[in-house]
């Protein structure tokens, strides 16, 4: 296997807009095993009335709202309808591959959202392809004002002036005061959305940290795109894991807040990366691959977005479903060469734990 493991900043800006807003990449030439394992993270930031225009992809993602708020327009190509929703901090959504979608930060704060992914093979490996219905970069200023005239029953005077305006226009602007942006509907974001911060965690341990995830279950979309997400908040010096995906899916994992350490251990038990993390990294995990994360003083977070929509992890840690409490005592002894007694007192220690430890002093 000869994958290149680290963790990374977003390296590459496809738009900046002073006081508006940008999109910004891994690209693929500086983290590779994104092109290798076909998948890609996109963070799109944007100020108060900040306004991403009109656009599909070639790739279904997961967003996560790391901060701030802002309504969104969905436009599924099977039904046409446009879904309007409201998303604040916490909430994760799925949007399919060639689903046209806006956002705006309708807010007085800055909105930051983090997409995840997995990218197509098709165009760029490792990074997503976006297409703008409109602006210098959007479809309309790539065809011709004839053809523009004909399509939409237009005067190729109107069709020239429409085309005109487009030239002009970044992918990312300022909505006029004057403009409305559509209301958002409740019954949309039941569909749509679920919040992985107000969530109840499927692992919560006193001074170590809590563990909350999205999957088919909670969205059945997921089922379709293959795709789910889960959020970790691990206090000072606590640790999740060792943990893998039996499922042979994979991990990218983007930290949201705070610093700490990743450890992940390969084939034949060789570590293939040992490093420390902080607000805005981005890591990957191979599939099988056992991984640790330990929070600094400060406490870490992170969101990461899994290649499959079933939430499911093999434990080697301690507490219930754990590989080691499962294993029957002879087992475990000739396994790890212990005599019995120190069998049993492992084993007590392996029952009282769980997937996530806090610090050793608490």
């Amino acid at each position: 296997m000869d994958l290149i493991l680290s963790s990374k900043k977003a390296d590459k800006t496809i738009v900046e807009v002073e006081g508006v807003g940008g999109y910004y990449t891994w690209s693929s030439t500086q983290f590779p095993v994104l092109s290798q394992k076909k998948i890609a993270a996109g963070l799109l930031v944007l100020q108060p009335r900040g306004f991403a225009l009109p656009h599909y992809a070639d790739s279904s993602k997961i967003g996560y709202v790391c901060e701030g708020e802002c309504t969104a327009g969905l436009i599924s190509p099977e039904d046409s309808k446009e879904e309007v929703i409201k998303i604040q901090k916490g909430d994760a959504l799925p949007i399919t591959v060639g689903t046209v979608s806006w956002w705006c930060n309708a807010g007085d704060t800055k909105l930051k959202i983090i997409f995840l992914g997995e990218s197509s093979e098709d165009y760029t490996p490792g990074e997503f392809c976006y297409f703008f219905l409109t602006s210098a970069a959007g479809i309309l200023n790539g065809f011709s004002n004839e053809l523009i005239a004909k399509t939409f029953h237009m005067t190729q005077t109107e069709s020239e002036k429409l085309v005109k305006d487009q030239s002009g226009l970044n992918i990312i602007i300022k909505v006029n005061e004057g403009i409305q942006i559509p209301n958002a509907s409740s019954s949309a974001k039941r569909k749509f959305v679920y919040n992985l911060d107000g969530a109840k965690p499927c692992v919560e341990v006193k001074n170590g940290g809590h563990l909350s995830s999205v999957s088919l279950k909670n969205i059945p979309l997921l089922g379709e795109i293959g795709l789910s997400a889960n959020r970790v908040v691990l206090e000072c010096g606590a640790v999740l894991g060792p943990i893998f995906t039996p499922d042979s899916s994979i991990y990218l994992s983007y930290i949201t807040k705070g610093s700490g350490r990743v450890v992940i251990v390969g084939l034949f038990g060789k570590v293939v990366l040992d490093t420390k993390v902080e607000e805005g990294d981005l890591f990957f995990v191979p599939k099988f691959f056992p991984f640790v994360v330990e929070a600094d003083e400060g406490g870490i977070e992170f969101v990461s977005m899994k290649t499959s929509s079933k939430e499911v992890y093999g434990k080697l840690s301690g507490g219930k479903k754990s590989v080691w409490e499962a294993a029957s005592p002879s087992i475990l002894e000739a396994s790890l060469n212990m005599i019995p007694d120190l069998i049993k007192s492992f084993e007590s220690k392996i029952a009282k734990g769980a997937v996530i430890a806090p610090p050793s002093n608490v």
